[in-house]
């Protein structure tokens, strides 16, 4: 078709193309600047403007595969989580330091941290990396205030920064509590975090730790683990939209390898014999309108849970750019690895989705699952222009 009739006005004006790609999935959105010199121009200068977003999509379930970001950014360096489409990014290559930073994959825009996280200073050598980041919102979203939360690997401290400050901020348990941190998210200037042995939920006002680091407030005990298993992990998830925070358990049957020894009264898995098998999930909502504050056992109707090791969520379905069939209410998708040190790969990717309404598990077919060498912490994230 010419050039010269489809796009020019009055036949398809600018704002009529901007309703039109408000609708589209982020792959189409991208190609319209191919169709013609005009086109490109037009989607250039929205894009440029930042006055529209694709919808938002998870790359892998349309082909139920996982989905590689392909940038030379994430060839030497590890992806900790992510934020409404910006991968987080830590740099290991100055020894005892973390040099963490934003990377938009689809732009390959970088936002630098500009204050390196100096590991080796909090407790010798005993912290060799970040497990998990969380940040309160994408950089420069809309002026206010971005808060990042690292979880560090010996399970003790946790590393707060507020966007373009000077340092880091350390905070770590109350020594006489016994308490160890083993999740964390975000919601608005609040850091929620998971205290295993106290088994609580603790709330960490930002604002004020990225001055003096002060106590958390406890706000409820952590509900008990229904399925019976004696094997579980709990992930901290949050529905961006609605500014609610829920904890999934996730219950499986394995023969434990190695544990690490923490204290006495705590101890982590470390490696499995063979990979273990994902047998039932749990979904809490925390409820705070009532009091005490406590947990409330859900279904999450015409909502969905992602799970994944670095990046949990929780989504309207009707948020995402899929059909029925695709994308099935009250399910969780689940993306977890364990580490298999005796097996070939030594790590072991459990893909697939659960259906709380029969409490199926569907597994995804792996060889769509095999392109390359599975990421030891892979993570669910809806990818963005900016």
């Amino acid at each position: 078709m010419e050039e010269k009739t489809i796009l020019k006005k009055p036949y398809l004006p600018a704002d009529v193309l901007e309703l039109i790609m408000k609708r589209l999935p982020l792959k189409d959105y991208l190609r319209l600047r191919a169709i013609c010199r005009s086109c490109r121009k037009i989607v250039s200068n929205i894009i440029e403007n930042k006055h529209c977003c694709p919808l938002p999509e998870l790359p892998s379930l349309s082909t139920k595969s996982l989905h590689r970001v392909r940038t030379p950014l994430l060839r030497d360096n590890t992806c900790i989580g992510s934020v409404d489409g910006w991968l987080i990014v830590s740099d290991y290559s100055e020894k005892g330091f973390a040099k963490v930073f934003f990377l938009n994959p689809v732009s390959d825009v970088r936002i630098t941290i500009p204050s390196k996280l100096y590991l080796s200073s909090i407790i010798g050598q005993r912290i060799s990396y970040v497990s998990k980041m969380t940040a309160s919102s994408k950089p420069n979203c809309d002026g206010s205030d971005c808060y990042l939360a690292g979880l560090l690997s010996d399970y003790c401290h946790i590393a707060i920064y507020k966007l373009f400050e000077k340092s880091w901020t350390i905070v770590e348990p109350d020594k006489d509590s016994g308490t160890y941190f083993t999740d964390i998210e975000i919601i608005g200037t609040k850091l929620y975090v998971i205290g295993s042995l106290s088994d609580s939920i603790l709330v960490y006002d930002l604002k004020d730790s990225t001055n003096a680091p002060r106590k958390p407030e406890v706000l409820a005990e952590l509900p008990r683990a229904l399925a019976g298993s004696s094997i579980y992990s709990s992930f901290l998830a949050k529905d961006k939209t609605l500014r609610e925070l829920y904890l999934i358990y996730v219950f499986y049957n394995g023969e434990i390898d190695t544990e690490q020894h923490i204290s006495d009264r705590f101890n982590v898995v470390s490696s499995f014999v063979k990979p273990p098998k994902l047998t039932s999930f749990e979904v809490f909502k925390l409820d705070t309108n009532k009091s005490p504050i406590g947990w409330q056992n859900v279904k999450l109707e015409d909502k969905v849970a992602f799970v994944s090791n670095c990046k949990s969520m929780v989504m309207s379905r009707d948020e995402l750019n899929y059909s029925e069939e695709l994308v099935r209410g009250n399910s969780i998708y689940f993306a977890i690895t364990f580490p298999c040190p005796k097996i070939n790969p030594p790590t072991s990717l459990e893909f697939g989705i659960f259906c709380l309404n029969d409490r199926s598990i569907k597994y995804f077919p792996e060889e769509t699952s095999k392109h390359g060498e599975v990421p030891y912490y892979p993570l669910w994230f809806v990818p963005s222009l900016w």
